[in-house]
């Protein structure tokens, strides 16, 4: 036998091999990236980030699961939360796997925004997936109990499991995690859940915040892939200061001009101009 090589012993069981795209999806500031930087690294910041588009973040688990060893590689795509971006929304919702729903326990809003839009935009782009609700920052909550049913009831609803988590304080956050990592191995295995037909409303209407996503969802088209084109994406709109909250056709016009220059090192300068005169035209043209 080579030196360095470890036969392994008759009967040992061999960890199975899982890796999967998940979502992390809810409104803005509801603590989506806070959730995951708790999971990733352990550490959580008061200030906001807007993400802008998509960020990617890879998390390795080891655990039990249907009677066997596991070995799982979460790639969690963190998503633009604010409504009306569906051609950034909906690339990124390409091949994944399953859906991680956010709401902030101390704003009801959110919590129906699930049910009345990103419950919706999942289905309508890639159909039911395994997915599970996050009542985040439960250190808020006044009435823990209450706040408990609130999430019992949407669990209720939609047939599937439900935690009340806090990405500051780090309750519950890794258990939750690791519970919808298990989640997805038992559902490969056996089929998801079945989940009831509730569809309520769908997309928003917001002439700017559309030209802004097209010009996102554009930008990745010409690059080839939204996973690596994205963090370019990200660095123009924080470079023209554009708030994607609340775009302007200014910061839009800067933005496009930056975009440009990029595109300068791998496309010809027909294509670049061409793409950057169909993009200021989108600006134009919003209300």
């Amino acid at each position: 036998m080579a030196a360095g090589r470890v036969k392994p012993r008759v009967g040992t069981p061999v960890p199975e091999y899982f890796k999967k795209k998940v979502l992390i999806l809810g409104d803005g500031a509801v603590g989506k990236t806070s959730l995951i930087r708790r999971f990733v690294v352990d550490k959580f910041a008061d200030e906001y980030i807007t993400t802008i588009g998509t960020k990617t973040t890879k998390k390795d688990l080891a655990f039990e699961a249907g009677g066997k060893s596991w070995n799982v590689s979460l790639m969690i795509w963190d998503v633009l939360g604010q409504k009306g971006y569906t051609e950034v929304q909906t690339s990124a919702l390409q091949g994944a796997k399953g859906v991680i729903l956010v709401y902030d326990v101390s704003r009801s809003a959110t919590r129906g925004s699930l049910v009345d839009y990103w419950i919706p935009r999942v289905w309508q782009v890639v159909g039911k997936l395994p997915m599970v609700f996050f009542g985040n920052k439960a250190d808020l909550s006044a009435d823990p109990a209450a706040e408990e049913a609130q999430l019992r009831a949407l669990c209720d609803l939609y047939q599937c499991e439900g935690h009340l988590t806090s990405a500051k304080t780090g309750h519950n956050v890794e258990a939750a995690f690791i519970a919808f990592g298990q989640e997805l191995v038992l559902a490969a295995d056996g089929g998801p859940r079945t989940m009831k037909d509730v569809l309520v409303a769908g997309d928003v209407d917001d002439s700017i915040v559309m030209v802004t996503d097209r010009i996102m969802a554009d930008f990745c088209r010409e690059f080839g892939d939204i996973e690596t084109a994205m963090p370019i994406v990200k660095q123009q709109f924080t470079k023209a200061e554009v708030d994607v909250k609340a775009p302007t056709k200014d910061g839009l016009l800067r933005v496009i001009e930056y975009l440009a220059e990029v595109e300068h090192g791998f496309k010809p300068e027909e294509r670049v101009s061409e793409n950057r005169s169909r993009r200021i035209a989108w600006v134009r043209k919003a209300n």
